[in-house]
């Protein structure tokens, strides 16, 4: 862990409710991926360090700490523990707030055929992911991008941004805009993808929400075609709509600029 290599002192790490999760399940597969590997790791890391493991429902009381740290967490913090930090209670949120606000930020970066990417380091509040600001920091995601590569690259951004705050000893508090954006957790309907997209975008959607082990489900007209995956694109004339075959025994449907590969 980045903040034990910086030579911080962690008290305790506390976990996300494995029954929380399975119980949502539908939503949070991309979560619990990401929680199972980090767990595994944060469990290996604690018993090498001799870091307490805490459930979020059985806290201590009495804990005393300057930080208070959250990255991908499905709970919402108690505004008292929020209050207990000394210094900071800040979160690691992947969007450039306040644009992306919610649950799934990279999912509908993706789907929103951004091709700019970013972390924000902000302070915890009252009201989930609209807390003043500390930093932020931006990046450019090549296309087709996978899920898991996403979220490791901007999990290191935001690492990044923490440990130089820390070392400033400098939380800033820089006000939201209040005209962001904010998106829930997805529907069905948003994992339908238009051929009248371009098709890096559908490509990039695809591919960076790949974590998600959901199929798509590609329309034109009154016409579907269900995929779960994509191997490439073209660029140039297309027939929209239209599904061929390629010489290499791969499919191909034609969106508004090229052909996507599945």
């Amino acid at each position: 862990m980045e903040l034990l290599r910086h030579e911080q002192i962690i008290i305790g790490i506390v976990l996300p409710n494995r029954a929380f999760i399975d119980k949502n399940i539908e939503n949070y597969i991309p979560l619990k991926s990401t929680i199972n590997l980090l767990n595994n790791t944060i469990i290996d890391i604690s018993w090498k360090h001799q870091i307490p493991i805490w459930n979020i429902s059985d806290l201590p009381t009495n804990l005393d700490f300057d930080l208070l740290l959250v990255s991908c967490f499905p709970h919402k913090i108690q505004e008292s523990l929020i209050a207990k930090a000394k210094v900071a209670s800040v979160n690691i949120h992947p969007s450039i707030l306040p644009e992306y606000k919610g649950p799934a930020p990279i999912f509908w970066q993706w789907r929103n055929g951004e091709t700019t990417f970013g972390v924000t380091l902000h302070h915890l509040n009252s009201n989930l992911d609209e807390g003043d600001i500390v930093s932020q920091t931006t990046i450019q995601l090549e296309n087709g991008t996978s899920g898991e590569e996403s979220n490791k690259i901007l999990s290191k951004l935001g690492s990044n941004l923490l440990i130089e705050s820390l070392q400033k000893h400098h939380f800033p508090k820089h006000p939201q805009n209040r005209h962001g954006t904010y998106q829930s957790w997805p529907t069905s309907e948003d994992w339908y993808i238009p051929t009248t997209w371009p098709v890096v975008r559908a490509f990039n959607f695809i591919r960076g929400v790949s974590d998600w082990k959901k199929p798509f489900t590609i329309t034109h007209k009154n016409k579907t075609k269900i995929i779960y995956t994509s191997t490439g694109y073209c660029l140039g004339n297309s027939i929209i709509g239209t599904i061929r075959m390629k010489q290499n025994g791969k499919y191909e449907i034609g969106f508004s600029d090229g052909w996507l590969e599945f």
